[in-house]
């Protein structure tokens, strides 16, 4: 058994090529005895954004606070607190805090998803 808050989970900032202002904690996975997925929580500060991009596994998010938004094939989608999303495999995709406040969501992917 594995119990953890996440106000425990160290927060990295994630940096690279169209990124910015967003950080990541990895609260379950391989190593908490998940060995086929990654939890991952991902903080997006105001004007924050990931990289426009694609892979080939699917990822569930779900919304914890703050209000976000993400583009699927060039269309926006509103993401309120509280909200799910499921991006299918190979569909370029974007996450974007537009707000004042941080968008804060939960990133669940396969192993071979989390880099």
């Amino acid at each position: 058994m594995y119990i953890k808050s996440l106000d425990e989970i160290e927060k990295l900032e994630i940096t690279g090529k169209g990124i910015a202002n967003v950080r990541k904690q990895v609260p379950l996975g391989p190593a908490q005895g998940w060995p086929d997925h990654v939890v991952r929580v991902f903080t997006l500060g105001p004007g924050g954004h990931t990289p426009d991009h694609s892979h080939d596994w699917e990822h569930v998010n779900y919304v914890i606070s703050g209000r976000g938004q993400i583009e699927i094939d060039g269309v926006k989608h509103r993401l309120d607190k509280g909200a799910f999303a499921f991006v299918p495999p190979n569909v370029k995709h974007q996450y974007s805090n537009p707000g004042r406040e941080d968008f804060v969501m939960i990133c669940i992917v396969p192993t071979k998803g989390e880099y």
